[in-house]
């Protein structure tokens, strides 16, 4: 079967509320309903789009991102030219005037390198950003902002560019955000980043200085490019285009954008998730890879903070030996409506059978390679699914799946969750990794026994050519925060690759027009790399370096120039601290 499970177990819900014949139909009204649901198709060249109800948005090398119903599904397994089928999953102090300095930024626009990143784009993916804080404007008080594509806002119209056929979303161009400023108002379609942190992301990559106290980002004289990528669930869009399609989508339109204005483009992407396998094997994170064509194409590259998830027990890491049994228990600590999401990773060379058992001790079928697929209710009301996929078409490795959903009436009960392991002949080093999908709420879960800090990152940060950002005080000697993400991935990759300052970093604050607020994570450690590698691309487009430099270039160089580099890698701190002057000085 091709078909991720996380994706007929989605089906499956809709079932619940909708029902045949001929398609879904609403329970009251009996009207039919054409349902879609996102998911990522992995392709080979022979493969035609030429689908019934299938909806292709964009494609990245062999990576499709598409909407697709039932019917479509049934057509796609029987394709030969299709290799996989994936559901697109939803997804969770000192100023600049320190931290800048710290990195060396300050050095850097100075003579005599003198670059401030005129030359190259900054593109973000987040939750928002507010176009009218003076952070964006240029020296003539015009927005530094290209374009920004909304995939929130059903309004339209939708981007126009090569490559992308989504039809979701608004965009605002260039002259649509400059009409605002002169205006003073964005309209309530598009808001001014209620939550801040896009603001707060943009700005330290590539803010400008303002009349308050925001003395500008790493590249201040970049342009940006911004995506409001559609992530979350709504009650009146009951089916997102969720993390993995917004995201494709969203890089099809900044690689086709930067293409349009003949500049690179440094990605910043501070939203991450946790299901996969961290291996860098997911459809969403080839399609990353993908856009800096696998680190070889010049001028794509793409930044990922490492993830906050340290310490919230998130992941846990098992050990069985042969003939064994090994217990791993999770605890729900308050009653919730949120579906669960449970992923255990495996050798492939080791079959293993698992059994579910709710707070109340009840047990559910047991799973295993002969009996890979079980569904049914807990006598508490919680609807379950476990899906043991062998072999899996990613990587070749084992996956069980763990879907729990609040059900009709009941949430998903509190209390501890168990869930036995139990071994035949282990033909592997018998390690079993298990990664709790938070899907972007509060951290209400979390593993009880087998907890490791190890193999946290958040995906696509695992992904090959992305590189992988952690956070440390901007300050010596250098203190890793206590939540910033441990690598390597779970193929052994050193990740991540650096780190850089994150505490309490004073940047632009939305709604304020020219103010500072001070936001922590390794979201704020991720823009101070992105402004670095825009200042890089920007003093290469200057330069005799055409083409510009590519991902793979870039990765290497960045970390040879850490500020405390010795060869070794460390699994919070990576090859150690941003230093943006030796960055730009290994490229003469």
């Amino acid at each position: 079967m091709k078909t991720d499970s996380y994706l007929l177990h989605n089906f499956r819900i809709i079932e619940q509320d909708f029902t045949p014949p001929n398609g879904f139909r609403d329970k009251n009204t009996s009207e039919r309903i054409d349902v879609r649901l996102p998911m990522l198709l992995r392709v080979t060249e022979a493969w035609s789009s030429d689908v019934p109800d299938l909806r292709v948005t964009s494609q990245l090398g062999n990576i499709v991102a598409c909407h697709g119903t039932r019917r479509s599904l049934d057509v796609l397994e029987s394709d030969p030219a299709v290799l996989s089928i994936e559901a697109s999953r939803p997804s969770s102090g000192p100023e600049l005037t320190t931290s800048l300095p710290f990195i060396n930024a300050i050095a850097v626009h100075r003579p005599p390198i003198a670059e401030t990143g005129d030359r190259s784009i900054v593109a973000l993916i987040d939750h928002g950003i507010d176009v009218l804080h003076e952070a964006f404007r240029d020296s003539f008080g015009g927005s530094r902002i290209l374009a920004l594509w909304d995939q929130t806002d059903p309004t339209g119209p939708p981007p126009a560019v090569l490559g992308l056929k989504s039809t979701i979303g608004t965009l605002h161009t260039q002259t649509d955000i400059d009409r605002y400023i002169q205006n003073g108002s964005v309209g309530k379609s598009l808001g001014r980043d209620a939550g801040g942190h896009g603001t707060h992301v943009a700005s330290i990559a590539a803010g400008a200085p303002t009349r308050g106290n925001f003395t500008g980002g790493v590249a201040p004289d970049s342009k940006l490019l911004v995506v409001l990528p559609k992530l979350q669930v709504g009650p009146t869009d009951p089916f997102s285009t969720g993390y993995s399609n917004g995201h494709i989508d969203a890089l099809t339109f900044i690689k086709a954008t930067a293409l349009q204005h003949a500049l690179p483009v440094v990605v910043n992407v501070s939203l991450g998730m946790n299901a996969g396998a961290h291996d860098g094997s997911s459809a969403l994170e080839a399609g990353f890879d993908n856009f800096t064509g696998g680190g070889r194409e010049p001028g794509f590259i793409i930044v990922k903070s490492a993830g906050n998830e340290r310490g919230k027990n998130g992941h846990a890491r098992v050990k069985i030996a042969s003939n064994a049994m090994e217990t791993l228990k999770w605890n729900n600590r308050l009653l919730h409506q949120a579906p669960d999401h449970i992923e255990l990773w495996w050798s492939s060379a080791d079959h293993l059978e698992f059994e579910l058992r709710n707070p109340t001790a009840v047990s559910g079928p047991i799973v295993n390679v002969s009996n890979p697929s079980q569904q049914g209710t807990f006598p508490n009301g919680v609807p379950y699914e476990m899906t043991y996929s062998h072999r899996y078409s990613d990587n070749g490795d084992s996956r069980l799946l763990i879907s729990l959903s609040p059900g009709q009436s009941a949430g998903i009960a509190a209390g501890t969750w168990e869930l036995d392991i139990r071994s035949g002949v282990i033909r592997s080093q018998g390690e079993i990794h298990a990664w709790i999908e938070k899907a972007g709420g509060p951290h209400l879960i979390e593993f009880v026994t087998h907890q490791d800090d190890e193999n946290t990152l958040s995906i696509p940060a695992t992904a090959r050519t992305v590189i992988a950002v952690g956070s440390v005080g901007p300050q010596t000697p250098f203190v890793l925060e206590r939540s910033s993400s441990y690598g390597p991935s779970r193929d052994g990759r050193e990740k991540p690759e650096l780190a850089a300052p994150g505490r309490n970093i004073g940047a632009a604050q939305a709604g304020t027009g020219n103010g500072v607020g001070s936001r922590s994570g390794t979201s704020m450690a991720a823009p101070h790399v992105a402004g670095a590698i825009a200042l890089l691309l920007s003093h290469c487009e200057k330069s005799a370096h055409k083409p510009n430099v590519n991902a793979a270039q870039v990765l290497k160089a960045i970390t040879q120039t850490t500020q405390n580099y010795n060869g070794r890698h460390q699994p919070g701190f990576g090859y150690g601290v941003l230093d943006v002057k030796a960055l730009l000085e290994s490229f003469p």
